[in-house]
Parts: C-alpha cells; structure tokens; sequence
C-alpha cells in the first residue's frame, strides 16, 4: 500500500466521521426538541392532585366518549376504506389521480376548514340536516362524522400500499384453484396485507381520538378528549391541561406499543 492510499484512506475516515458527527448533531436536535415539551410535564407534576385532577368527571366522560366514538368511526372506516384501498392497489381506471387527490385532502387542509366543510354538507340549515330528524352537530354522531373524515386517509393510504405489496401471483393462483374474487380478497389478499391494513386501522383510532379542528366545527359538545384540553387550557393554564395530555399519551404509547410487537411477528418494517 502506497503513501498516497494511506493518506486517502485517513482522508475518507475522516470525512465519514465528520458525516456522523454531523448526522449526531441534527438527528439529536429534532429527537430533543420533539421529546422535551413531553419531558418538561415531569417538571410540573402535583402528584396529590394529579389523581385527583384525572378523577374529574369532565376529563373521563371526555376520554370515554373519545374512546367510543373512535371505535365506531374506525370500525365505518374500515368497512367503507379497506375496498376502496384495494380498488386503488389493484385496477387502474380513468380518474384515479383525481379519486387519489380527494382521498389525500383530508390530510393536508386545516382541520377546521374540514369541518367548515363538513358544516357545509350536515349543518342544521342544510338540506341534508333539515330532511332527517337526526341531530349531525352538537352530538356523538358529529364527532363520529368529523373523525372519519380526517382520518380516512390514514386508513385508505396505509392500506393500499399494503395490497400493493402484496405479489399478485398469489391472488391469480387463489382463482386458478377455484376461489372466487371476494373468497379470493378474504382469504388471500387480506391476510397477506393484514399488517399493513393493522397499521391503516391503528394510526386512523389514533388520529380519531386526539382530532379536535373538526369536532370543534361540528360538535363543540359534547366535549372530546382534545376539546377538554383546549377548554382546560383556557380556563386554567397549562397546569390543568395535565391530566388529559397523559392520558392521551399514555394511550398513544400503549397502542403503538401494541403493534410494534404485532409488527416484529409479521416481520414488517415501518421504521418503528
């Protein structure tokens, strides 16, 4: 090896670890600055009153009412989202970039031009409000309507590009052996997919129970979890926003903690 491999050998040691300490120094600054706003509620914890805060009557009938109504708006959903993502995984038709746009709206509009938007279809003045005798806003069933609707692209774009991983051989081989293409969908496709659908279903539960621009649009009441916080927050300070902000995350955590052990006995990667 001669003097100048040597030197261009040290030469590139040393810009690789540059690139590192670089890498360090940025990745180090973000993870700091997401985690410390979580951190610092250690630095502001009354434990006498922090049971007691939880206990009150408005942050659990918040909670609980966050937790049912997510449920139900991701159970419709699914129902409704799961065979739109495997009709966009699997056939190409004319205005599928244009179905794809309306599908991606959702996640990039302000939460409350969403729900302006949705008051603007179920409002009380409405014509569709008008001709049902059935409460749209101020109820569960607007925080339902306002939860499927900002959630829907979690559920729809997480699921399709799970059926699009899936090889379709395995689909056409299902119908070659005599299933037809709702058995072949059940008993093939869906399983395959099953964890890439598993996350569409998680990530659009958890997007329901913490959404707030929308419900605050559609049904200020009764109060969500988010909705409690902000009212918290503009009655009390930040003090009193506590007790919701941990419980939402420590169901943030339990639940995605839930999938990443589903996750590692699929053996499939989401970078978590």
């Amino acid at each position: 090896m001669t003097q100048k491999d040597i030197s261009y050998g040290i030469s590139r040691g040393t810009k690789a670890r540059g690139f590192s300490t670089l890498l360090l120094i940025l990745s180090g600054a973000l993870i700091a600055y997401i985690a410390y706003p979580i951190v610092n509620i250690a630095t502001i914890l009354e434990p006498a009153t922090l049971l007691e805060s939880i206990a009150r009557p408005q942050i659990a009938n918040a909670f609980l009412l966050s937790l049912a109504t997510a449920t139900i708006s991701t159970l419709l959903l699914a129902l409704f989202g799961i065979p739109l993502a495997y009709t966009m995984a699997r056939y190409d038709f004319r205005g599928k970039f244009l179905l794809r746009l309306f599908i991606i709206l959702p996640l990039v509009i302000p939460p409350l031009a969403s729900g302006a938007l949705l008051l603007g279809i179920f409002g009380p003045y409405t014509p569709l409000g008008r001709s049902f005798p059935v409460d749209f806003t101020q109820s569960p069933l607007g925080v339902i309507i306002a939860q499927i609707y900002i959630s829907s692209p979690f559920m729809i774009l997480l699921a399709q590009s799970a059926f699009e991983s899936v090889d379709e051989s395995y689909e056409k081989v299902s119908r070659v052996l005599g299933k037809n293409r709702l058995q072949t969908f059940l008993q093939v496709s869906l399983p395959l997919a099953k964890t890439g659908v598993m996350a569409g279903i998680i990530m659009s539960w958890v997007r329901a129970v913490g959404e707030l621009g929308a419900t605050m649009m559609m049904a200020y009441n009764p109060h969500t979890i988010s909705i409690q916080i902000f009212e918290d927050n503009a009655v009390g300070g930040f003090g009193q926003t506590v007790p919701g902000i941990l419980l939402v995350i420590l169901l943030s955590v339990a639940v995605l903690a839930v999938f990443s052990t589903v996750k590692k006995g699929e053996g499939l990667k989401f970078g978590w």
